[in-house]
């Protein structure tokens, strides 16, 4: 299964299923939002803050099943089936797949161990300090004395390990609807390669985060000026519209990227 023929295919399905798709979104979306309602109670004082914690809950016994029935619906939908039936609330084999999600939970911590020592160490440095000049000091050094050249590296490597922790596990779910146990074994470069290609779905997204950036990057050419004052700094409010906007478009792009997941794995089936 090529790339391009994965994307053609995603393209296909979701344009002759419009309207399954924009119920699939809604219906995934409402099921999102309600397993993190219970975050809301993190605005509450003790004990009641302590109800945030139904949230991780909700995610392992409602979200995850969920999930796997969605990548079922998805693998329905690219062998020429509805995209939006009740296959999304199937019961059947609840168990197995709350233990596939307490499964993929262990190995994302092991995968994330990289990520997880990096921001350690980096909280423990920031912990230390008794500003945030000190910090950007940190930055400036690390870049070889340039603040950007830091920033960039910083980003680079944070990628790099968001990628080894969740990248080398996309597409198990839809293995997993296929009954495919051992579908992707040796084949999960690939699937990341076509995961990150996939990326091209959440380009708004990306823009805006990138336009935001450069309103802020010449603050790291004065950072004196920054930490009295001196330096004036861009709006918030048309920063957080920037990223609204951009969050806006990619969201009917949201299935896209899913779809085309789908149909990667499917096609490794074929």
């Amino acid at each position: 299964m090529k790339i391009t023929r994965a994307f053609r295919k995603a393209f296909q399905t979701v344009s002759a299923q419009k309207g399954g798709t924009l119920k699939f979104l809604a219906a995934e979306g409402a099921l999102t939002l309600m397993c993190l309602a219970p975050l809301l109670f993190l605005t509450q004082r003790a004990p009641l803050k302590y109800l945030s914690a139904l949230s991780a809950l909700l995610w392992l016994l409602v979200k995850i099943p969920a999930r796997v029935n969605s990548a079922a619906a998805m693998q329905d939908a690219v062998a020429g089936g509805r995209l939006f039936t009740l296959r999304l609330a199937d019961p059947d084999r609840y168990l197995k797949k709350v233990l596939y999600g307490l499964t993929r939970l262990g190995m994302l911590v092991i995968w994330s161990a990289p990520l997880i020592a990096a921001l350690l160490y980096a909280w423990e440095q920031y912990a230390g300090t008794e500003d945030g000049l000190t910090v950007l000091n940190m930055v400036y050094e690390f870049g070889g004395r340039d603040t950007k050249t830091g920033a960039v590296y910083v980003l680079l490597i944070f990628v790099a390990l968001v990628l080894l922790a969740a990248g080398f596990h996309s597409g198990d779910r839809h293995a997993l609807a296929l009954e495919q146990k051992g579908l992707l074994k040796r084949k999960r470069l690939k699937v990341l390669r076509c995961r990150i290609c996939s990326l091209a779905f959440l380009l708004p997204l990306i823009i805006a985060v990138i336009v935001t950036a450069l309103r802020y990057a010449p603050l790291l050419n004065d950072l004196s000026g920054v930490m009295t004052g001196d330096v004036p700094k861009p709006s918030t409010q048309t920063s957080l519209i920037i990223l609204g906007i951009g969050g806006l478009l990619t969201v009917p792009l949201i299935p896209l990227r899913s779809m085309v997941t789908a149909a990667f794995v499917a096609g490794l089936k074929e």
